[in-house]
């Protein structure tokens, strides 16, 4: 087949979206198919074309809106049997959205400011942005307007959404969780003895729940000194150092940075906190799962459906600290996280990166026969 996706950045150091974009194109060449990646910007891939669009890059909407427009004029002059959207785009054949349902993630993240006067301003600049609109327009138009063939949610999570926002029929919604490399992301060996290590991995802080989490860690502290706190990724880390002084929870608390190898943090940790105020479906939940790490989500991740009591906890809001607390003293108990360990590598050895690219690419033979007879 000959089968198009577009992101604007095709570069798996981007972001969740950008990642998948790559590996996905990555194994569907290595399956022997021709694979054209539409994108603004985006590194070279023997075997695979890229399709550079000139984009507006400033403002932001006109960037969003240049892209799509461009997108739709260039897809048309290859004869493609199959495109792949991710909610960027106006032509498509599969929409896939990574983002879940627009309306939706902006309500979980103004919900993600601490202060009621933060969330009242962010709720303003949000609902009257104009680049807002125009992405949220972008990624509508194929449903509203029925331009596409087949939609792919990535969580049952995100398909309740989309069927309740869209008014759309459950069944006709495909199904296809994110898949993670298990060889790379993999369990240690031996797991360091000592202190626990509690790890947090995130690009935004504040959407992932670190406020709460935090204020979870300075309860904890009270009752038990053996664990430490590892804040992982590029998030902005002014506000939340002066939560760590506040709580005077320092000497539990320590930020790594980005790393180029996630995958040794995660072997080197004992436990996962995510109490996201929205994922999707998180690659960090999967990843730390694939890693052997017992995973403490909230029910707005998609991937929580992949949890049940047997690999980790599950909680109703990211605000309830006490549940976060009481997860976290359960998780230290090294006998129960030692099962569960192993419960969350044997429920993630079922959605490997190979898993995702079959069902993938079966529902894009099916698009493509349905084509060709139509």
């Amino acid at each position: 087949m000959r089968i198009g996706l577009a992101i604007y950045n095709f570069n798996p150091k981007k972001g969740g979206a950008e990642r998948y974009a790559y590996d996905l194109s990555i194994n569907l060449l290595k399956r022997g198919h021709e694979v054209y990646v539409f994108c603004s910007r985006g590194i070279e891939i023997q075997g695979i074309t890229l399709v550079r669009l000139n984009t507006m890059p400033f403002p932001r909407w006109l960037r969003n809106l240049s892209f799509a427009l461009n997108h739709k004029r260039y897809v048309k002059a290859i004869p493609l049997d199959v495109t792949l959207g991710f909610g960027n785009t106006l032509e498509l054949d599969v929409y896939q959205s990574h983002g879940g349902v627009h309306r939706v993630w902006m309500e979980r993240e103004i919900e993600s400011y601490d202060e009621p006067k933060e969330r009242m301003l962010k709720a303003i600049f949000l609902k009257n942005s104009v680049n807002q609109k125009i992405q949220e327009w972008i990624a509508e138009y194929p449903i509203r307007s029925g331009k596409y063939r087949r939609i792919v949610a990535i969580s049952d999570m995100v398909r309740n959404h989309m069927a309740e926002y869209y008014e759309i029929k459950k069944d006709t919604i495909d199904i296809v969780y994110n898949g993670v490399d298990t060889e790379r992301f993999s369990p240690a060996p031996i797991k360091p003895e000592g202190t626990s290590k509690i790890l947090f991995s995130a690009g935004n802080f504040r959407l992932k729940g670190l406020s709460p989490l935090l204020l979870a860690i300075g309860e904890l502290s009270r009752e038990t000194k053996d664990f430490h706190l590892f804040i992982m990724g590029r998030g902005r880390r002014e506000r939340y150092q002066n939560i760590i002084d506040g709580l005077n929870i320092k000497k539990f608390a320590t930020f790594l940075g980005e790393t180029a190898s996630p995958e040794n943090v995660y072997r080197d940790s004992h436990i996962l906190a995510h109490p996201t105020f929205y994922d999707a479906c998180s690659l960090t939940t999967m990843e730390a799962m694939a890693s052997g790490l017992p995973t403490i989500t909230t029910k707005w991740n998609g991937a929580s459906a992949l949890i049940s009591e047997s690999e980790g906890y599950v909680l109703e809001e990211p605000r309830d600290v006490p549940g976060l607390l009481d997860a976290l003293k359960a998780l230290l108990n090294e006998g129960r996280r030692v099962q569960m360990s192993k419960n969350a590598r044997a429920k993630l050895e079922q959605h490997t990166i190979e898993r995702n690219v079959d069902q993938m690419e079966q529902i894009f033979f099916e698009v493509c026969d349905k084509r060709f007879y139509r």
